[in-house]
């Protein structure tokens, strides 16, 4: 299984992150919490994806890492953050940060985390990359931060609308999701000394590739097994987010349907009830929502497989293939 690839590359990534996380801090209602957190699970493909682009033009794991497990960093800040925005109160199977620790220090456990990412990519230099090209690499990851927050600035505003386009609703998963995706592949580009039109090329791809990832990751809020997802199923729909599914659903139902979604989807989490949600998703397996969703991230996925043919052909843009496939075709 792929998962065995990625699982193969943890203890690398992990060595890097912890250069700049301590194990071993008196301050440990912070650092440890953070251990906590990122030992508890997570597959870690986004810094393989960066450190296989990596090779695939020629570079060495080792020499990006610092870049690669910036992304990883970043990806659990934004996990943290977003459990407190969405009362969420499981996350890989455990209770969140903020149901252990209250939600000021999650907060605080969070911030320290992002800056610990710009911290390993600060590292860079360490690796023998110019000052030019490591003040690049923090360029990428403030860009990235920012279009992030703008994502979940999007996605919030969203809980309010009942008129949200699935363009609007692209655009918002693209920043949200995919630009930290297109920053992981474009930024290993760029570190192995690629021409501007492959990182862009790279950059293409994750903003492909993200999108597809989330989109899948939707559908299996509504239809995983919770042994497997390792997240609250049907959590979405309690949270009465705009997903993809959502907006198609409302487009195809009468007028008393669309009324009894709406007021599901507007309930707050404590009082939503699983005959709601299981009417939810009724209805979207009814009206074909979810095979819709599927279809687009399949399409997504084929359009982001033909961007990795601009790198040489070698085992690492076989494994890219892999993962591309992984990350929408999984089953967790």
């Amino acid at each position: 299984m792929f998962s065995d690839f990625l699982e193969s590359h943890r203890a690398m990534i992990d060595a890097e992150i912890a250069r700049v996380i301590p194990k071993d801090s008196p301050i440990r209602n912070l650092y440890d919490a953070q251990w906590r957190f990122i030992e508890e699970g997570g597959k870690r493909w986004r810094p393989v994806l960066c450190i296989l682009v990596h090779e695939a033009l020629g570079g060495s794991a080792e020499r990006v890492l610092p870049f690669a497990a910036g992304m990883e960093l970043v990806h659990n800040f934004s996990l943290i953050h977003d459990d407190i925005e969405d009362g969420d109160r499981s996350r890989r199977g455990k209770p969140t940060l903020w149901v252990l620790y209250g939600v000021p220090s999650a907060i605080n456990i969070g911030d320290n985390l992002l800056n610990k990412a710009y911290e390993c990519v600060a590292n860079l230099e360490e690796k023998g990359f110019s000052a030019a090209m490591t003040l690049r690499s923090l360029r990428l990851l403030c860009r990235a931060m920012i279009l992030l927050s703008e994502g979940q600035a999007m996605e919030m505003e969203f809980r309010d609308r009942w008129d949200v386009t699935e363009a609007e609703y692209m655009e918002m998963v693209w920043r949200k999701t995919g630009i930290l995706v297109s920053t992981a592949a474009a930024g290993g580009a760029y570190l192995a000394g690629a021409d501007e039109s492959t990182v862009q090329r790279m950059a293409e791809y994750g903003k492909l590739i993200g999108p597809a990832f989330q989109i899948t990751d939707d559908v299996l809020n509504l239809v995983g097994e919770y042994g497997k997802y390792k997240k609250e199923i049907w959590g979405d729909i309690r949270e009465g987010k705009k997903t993809l599914m959502v907006i198609h659903l409302l487009g195809q139902l009468s007028r008393g349907e669309r009324a009894r979604v709406k007021s599901i989807l507007a309930k707050p989490r404590r009082l939503t009830t699983r005959r709601d949600c299981r009417y939810v998703v009724d209805l979207m397996k009814e009206h074909g929502s979810i095979d819709y969703a599927r279809r687009v991230a399949e399409e997504m996925l084929s359009e982001a497989r033909s961007k990795l043919l601009c790198l040489p052909k070698s085992a690492h843009r076989d494994r890219l293939e892999e993962l591309t496939d992984f990350l929408v075709r999984r089953d967790f």
